[in-house]
């Protein structure tokens, strides 16, 4: 993957036309540091004088102009712009300790003015955190940078020249001559060892370094030529600005492949210059996406030929290390269209409730609501994962993640969420289903007038029992409406056992339903009918189910949030019982 990121860095590289500069700079993250306070020093002869402090907004349309690059978190940047954490200890540690790292290897001129710089700082210090205090006592997170005559640190020459040199002598600690970059795969005068942009792994602890645990032969890890450096970290600035993307509290990057052809290079250049632009949406139609975020890649790949594959690297930063949690490779936009082939066929029954992936993450956040971490990330990841790639899933193991959900909103009556999870745990079946990543049994099914209702559904209801079922929850909540109407509640909800009914519960249900509308007398034609069709559905299976718990109440709930369909088929497409609850959302 990484000789994908070396090629999006030289294509970009070409296409901007920038320098070795441009490409080590990194952009301040305005979402976590909106503003920066600027030092203003003023040059009076040969000596520098301190002004004043300047509060501005984070320029997120030229960073470069802060020559920001972080370094070591327990020693300075690569430059005098550094975010704050503690505002005098950042002064001292970050800007001041910056000019004692760079004076060596300098000519008398520049080691003159870096000292000058230097010394009007230090004079200055009081006055200046005390100025940066009273400036910015609002304000939670900011950066401090250096001005000088009004100009940033980008445009003087001296600090543009001891950014780069000091980015070369961290990459000449660790080096080797004459030997082979493992990106291009040609043998170099000289390779680096610590000159990769990514941090999957680590040179500061002797148990990661090969080489006899001598940091200094670290390169062996990793060795990458100064060409290949210099594209891999354009690549990486490319993907982290403009090819990462929220997905439901994780965070991925896409990498493109170009296999062959121009136009997959042209594409990817418009994404990357309409996330550029801030104020460019690559899609924002209500309903259209498959993630409820503004800005939809997918729908954008969608639209692309097979001329290169897709990349998405999913990462969790730990301790500042970055650590993949899932890589899903070699995706064609062919593929992210039968995904939204997919969700069209949902949305077409669900119009005013459309599908999208945080269906499938209501189920797949935490084990217990409780829990203070997202315990559930990695089957949510393992889902997206057989989605993209057409994987199986084991339906048993959705249900119990749907039922857990389900039951926890089944017991607040008031909830208009238990509805609502259930839909979404429709949709999610239906999708999965349409990508044919359930596995079907095979089984004779017994014909019955609702079978124009299952086939519309295909909620992997391929077996006679899974029918009865969805028939029983149907029939069960006909009672339960009319009980809501004529009393004001809804007492046979104690007949469902929190929706952990296992087979004989479910069996023993069907009696009581019919006991209860004789007993209201409103067991009419159209509910005989529903009730005779159970038994011969329920008659006609294996004497011992093959369904978990979760597996039976996730069927009769679909019938319970689905029973409008039976009523208008029975009833002359009228309700015979008005609900109180919400109707379901299917045309």
């Amino acid at each position: 993957m990484l000789g994908e990121v070396k090629e999006l860095g030289i294509l970009t590289l070409k296409e901007k036309k920038k320098s070795a500069l441009d490409v080590f700079i990194e952009s301040i993250n305005s979402r976590n540091y909106p503003h920066i306070v600027a030092i203003i020093l003023e040059k009076q002869s040969d000596k520098y004088i301190y002004k004043k402090v300047e509060l501005e907004e984070t320029d997120t349309v030229n960073p470069e102009k802060y020559l920001y690059k972080k370094g070591s978190p327990r020693g300075s940047n690569f430059s005098p712009t550094a975010m704050t954490i503690e505002v005098e200890n950042t002064f001292q540690n970050k800007i001041l300790n910056w000019f004692q790292s760079i004076k060596r290897n300098k000519s008398q001129e520049v080691l003159e003015i870096f000292t000058e710089v230097e010394k009007a700082l230090i004079e200055k210090k009081g006055k200046i955190l005390k100025d940066i205090n009273s400036l910015a006592k609002d304000i939670k997170s900011f950066a401090i940078t250096l001005k000088i005559d009004d100009k940033y640190l980008y445009d003087m020459a001296e600090f543009k020249d001891a950014f780069l040199t000091l980015i070369l002598e961290k990459n000449e600690k660790i080096a080797g001559e004459d030997k082979t970059c493992s990106i291009c795969g040609e043998k170099k005068l000289k390779v680096y060892g610590g000159a990769s942009p990514f941090k999957f792994y680590t040179i500061d602890k002797p148990g990661f370094i090969t080489g006899e645990f001598n940091e200094e032969l670290s390169w062996r890890n990793f060795p990458v030529c100064g060409e290949c450096s210099l594209a891999l970290n354009e690549g990486k600035n490319i993907i982290e600005n403009s090819l990462k993307f929220r997905f439901y509290g994780l965070e991925y990057m896409l990498v493109p492949n170009f296999i062959f052809g121009k136009e997959g290079k042209d594409l990817i250049i418009e994404i990357i210059k309409k996330r550029l632009d801030k104020n460019i949406l690559l899609k924002n139609e209500t309903g259209s996406s498959l993630v409820t975020a503004e800005d939809d890649i997918l729908y954008f790949l969608s639209d692309m030929q097979d001329n290169l594959t897709l990349h998405f690297l999913f990462i969790k930063k730990q301790q500042g290390a970055e650590r993949i949690i899932l890589l899903i490779d070699d995706i064609f936009p062919s593929r992210i269209r039968k995904l939204f082939s997919a969700k069209k066929a949902v949305d077409q029954l669900f119009s005013r409730i459309p599908f999208h992936f945080g269906k499938i993450r209501t189920f797949f956040v935490k084990s217990d609501p409780g829990k203070r971490d997202n315990d559930l990330d990695k089957y949510f990841l393992e889902i997206i994962d057989a989605v993209f790639k057409g994987k199986n899933i084991d339906f048993k193991f959705l249900a119990l993640n749907y039922m857990r959900e389900i039951r926890r909103e089944f017991k607040n009556e008031q909830s208009d969420q238990f509805f609502y999870k259930t839909i979404d745990a429709i949709e999610s079946t239906l999708f999965f289903n349409n990508l044919n990543l359930l596995s079907v049994k095979e089984e004779s099914i017994v014909q019955t007038q609702f079978d124009s209702i299952f086939e519309k559904y295909s909620l992997n209801m391929d077996t006679n029992v899974k029918r009865g079922i969805f028939l029983l929850g149907a029939l069960t909540k006909m009672l339960l409406n009319i009980q809501k109407r004529e009393r004001q509640n809804q007492p046979f909800l104690s007949q469902l056992k929190g929706l952990k009914m296992n087979q004989k519960d479910m069996q023993g249900l069907l009696p009581k339903v019919e006991a209860k509308l004789e007993e209201y007398k409103r067991f009419d034609k159209g509910k005989r009918i529903v009730a005779e069709e159970i038994s011969r559905l329920l008659l006609s299976s294996e004497s011992k189910w093959k369904l978990s718990v979760d597996e039976i109440n996730f069927y009769f709930v679909c019938g319970m949030n689905l029973y409008n369909d039976i009523n208008q088929m029975l009833y002359d497409k009228k309700e015979d019982e008005p609900s109180d609850e919400q109707s379901n959302d299917s045309e």
